[in-house]
């Protein structure tokens, strides 16, 4: 599991040498990634700003509590609905990245695969379908830091466990966004894209987690998003290469 994870990370680290030696393929890919940022920035300073009125309005039942008690409350879930926000809002940041430089991120995706022998019988997907793609994972992770959301309050495991685990199923779910370009190409709609990375659990993290936790940084996001396309066209192709040499075996 250990080098399977420094293999997903080595991807990433390869997206980012390819990317950054080449300042076209950068610039084509920094330029959506800096105009949704902006976007998430000012959403997430706006909520941070106008949380504690909005959770007032929605806790109206406090009112009568004891001041100590009632402050804790409304804090507690301020700090929660900030940090959820920021959550779903990189799931958003990627799939409407995506969305608006789709032709960039393709062109980096082609860059990086004809390197690699090119992709077999490549497969023509439209706009839609992708976007599609993304948007139903975008709602899981709604539906996902919603109950982590809740689940912050649960003494000593909300402030522990649940921040490590909410990391890591964002995580997954940004991966699933991030590689939706070459495995796409491929013919490999969503169903089939996770049950692959389900099954390079570990690879598959290795990449997406340190892509999760650099888009936190809003400037490094606008880097990430080229370098991360780059390093998902070589993970799709060392996890297709992995799944073929495993289907091999039994007949080996």
């Amino acid at each position: 599991m250990v080098r399977n994870f420094l293999s997903g990370l080595g991807m990433l680290l390869r997206g980012f040498g390819i990317v950054l030696r080449s300042p076209r393929l950068l610039l084509l890919g920094a330029l959506p990634a800096l105009i949704t940022g902006s976007l998430l920035v000012a959403a997430v300073i706006a909520l941070a700003v106008w949380a504690p009125d909005l959770i007032a309005w929605a806790t109206p039942f406090a009112d009568s509590w004891d001041s100590t008690a009632r402050e804790l409350l409304r804090t507690g879930l301020g700090i929660s609905a900030v940090v959820a926000t920021a959550a779903v809002g990189l799931l958003v940041f990627a799939a409407v990245t995506l969305a608006i430089g789709a032709p960039f991120y393709e062109r980096i995706a082609e860059h990086v695969e004809r390197k690699l022998g090119g992709v077999p019988e490549q497969d023509v997907t439209t706009w839609w379908q992708d976007t599609a793609d993304n948007a139903k994972v975008v709602g899981t992770g709604v539906l996902v830091d919603a109950v982590f959301m809740l689940a912050d309050f649960i003494p000593v495991v909300g402030s522990t466990v649940v921040p490590v685990v909410a990391a890591c199923t964002n995580a997954w779910l940004f991966g699933l966004e991030l590689t939706v370009v070459p495995f796409t190409r491929r013919g490999l709609p969503l169903a089939a894209r996770r049950a692959l990375l389900g099954r390079n659990r570990a690879m598959a993290l290795g990449f997406a987690l340190p892509c999760y936790l650099l888009c936190l940084v809003p400037l490094v996001a606008i880097v990430v998003m080229p370098a991360a396309t780059a390093g998902g066209a070589l993970l799709a192709h060392r996890m297709l290469e992995t799944e073929a040499a495993r289907a091999a075996q039994p007949q080996s």
